[in-house]
């Protein structure tokens, strides 16, 4: 089983949240990250405007991380639009049903935003199961207090000062996400 390490950024804490950025990153290292243009930005609350949108690049992240180019992928666009390549990144990891674990830090709101990409739970690519691990639930369980700070638990390096990357970018928390999971695992 291969486990992706998801997270997401969107417009505000409602129900009616709408996606605006996502990062995924196997525990190989590999990593998703996609912007989204079709989001309503008068939505946006005004810590989204300040903490998120001032972290968009707009375009490809460069190579970083020290990772291979064939192991990152970034883009920006639609929803619909960022669906093919996304669809071709989760697909390097599809090894039979249920062969794919998607966690996520307190995965409430990510993983709902996640599955209506593929229009709902029972589309998702082949291979991902459809019941996520909740990172927090992980740490609660392992005798940690859920809200403590992550940045505590993991570090991860992000030199490129052009990366952008730092705390509530969708590709840092993934990256630290996955971090936090090799540490205490």
């Amino acid at each position: 089983m291969t486990r992706l390490f998801l997270d997401t950024e969107f417009t505000h804490l409602r129900q009616d949240a709408q996606l605006i950025s996502l990062g995924l990153v196997a525990e190989n290292g590999d990593w998703f990250y996609a912007e989204c243009t079709d989001f309503d930005l008068s939505a946006c609350s005004d810590w989204v405007v300040d903490n998120v949108l001032t972290l968009f690049t707009g375009t490809a992240l460069p190579k970083a991380l020290g990772v291979t180019v064939q192991a990152q992928t970034s883009c920006s666009g639609t929803k619909t639009e960022i669906l093919l390549p996304l669809r071709a990144w989760i697909e390097r990891f599809q090894d039979g049903e249920k062969s794919i674990q998607i966690w996520a830090d307190v995965n409430a709101w990510d993983w709902i935003l996640f599955c209506e990409l593929f229009d709902g739970t029972f589309s998702l690519p082949k291979g991902i199961h459809y019941i996520p691990v909740d990172l927090s639930t992980w740490l609660l369980a392992k005798g940690y207090d859920p809200d403590t700070v992550r940045e505590s638990l993991a570090t991860i390096d992000v030199q490129d000062p052009l990366l952008h990357l730092s705390k509530h970018h969708a590709l840092y928390d993934a990256l630290l996400e996955r971090a936090i999971f090799q540490r205490l695992n």
